[in-house]
């Protein structure tokens, strides 16, 4: 099957991503999607919109300067990740899990729902080579999927957290997945089982250290999922329960 065929039945799970940790996504996640990453130093709005002006390539801009920890650049079902050089390791590798969410959550997929309503006439319209019709224009499939040039810039706060209910659930759901991809829920679990105590307590920043140290994650973020995780242990009859795997 051709790259472009296999990225259209693909699902995320799909992706099979080794269970080594810290994993090297900037090296792994090009042999199984259409993108690529493209480390720059001091990445901003303007250096991004330059880098895009001197190859031809229009996005419209963003007018105001701001630094980036990360963009991606997506067209056509392909893609470019831009990752600032000069952040610790960590955050590069959650900045590159977060832009490829965001590459399978917002641009994929929408393309998928498109191809699956319209069939293989909807391609040059979702590519840019051709406008598309008033009937395309009105579908509300259509509407939701990406032409021509998409561009999403990634600027988190100054705590880094993951949690923050006041934006958007785009980017909600964009952390969410891109902390499946560099630390599995699954797998997330059973390390916070080796620093929680028999009667199910833990410390939160033995929590977040150990996330931080196994799967290589920014020390903010690992608190934020840490947090995460025992908020949804809780939900359940005994925090034990789920991270000790212990019957009541």
């Amino acid at each position: 099957m051709t790259m472009r065929g296999r990225l259209e039945t693909l699902r995320v799970e799909e992706l099979a991503l080794p269970d080594i940790y810290p994993r090297d996504l900037t090296s792994v996640i090009p042999l199984r999607l259409p993108l690529a990453f493209l480390s720059i130093s001091k990445l901003s709005t303007t250096s991004l919109q330059e880098w895009l002006t001197r190859r031809g390539i229009s996005s419209g801009g963003e007018g105001q300067y701001r630094r980036l920890h990360g963009a991606l650049v997506a067209r056509a079902g392909r893609g470019i990740v831009f990752i600032e050089s000069n952040d610790e390791m960590a955050e590069q590798r959650f900045t590159a899990a977060h832009e490829t969410a965001h590459f399978l959550e917002d641009h994929v997929a929408p393309r998928l729902k498109a191809l699956k309503a319209f069939g293989e006439t909807i391609r040059p319209v979702l590519d840019g080579k051709r406008p598309p019709t008033a009937e395309e224009s009105v579908s509300s499939v259509l509407n939701r999927a990406p032409l021509g040039v998409q561009v999403h810039l990634m600027a988190r706060g100054p705590t880094g957290g993951i949690s923050h209910w006041d934006v958007e659930e785009r980017e909600q759901r964009a952390d969410r997945l891109a902390l499946e991809i560099v630390a599995p829920a699954s797998a997330a679990r059973q390390v916070l089982r080796r620093v929680v105590h028999p009667d199910g307590t833990c410390t939160m920043d033995a929590a977040a250290a150990a996330l931080s140290q196994h799967f290589g994650l920014p020390t903010n973020t690992a608190c934020s999922y840490a947090t995460m995780l025992f908020r949804e242990g809780r939900s359940r009859p005994r925090l034990s329960e789920t991270l000790l795997g212990a019957k009541r």
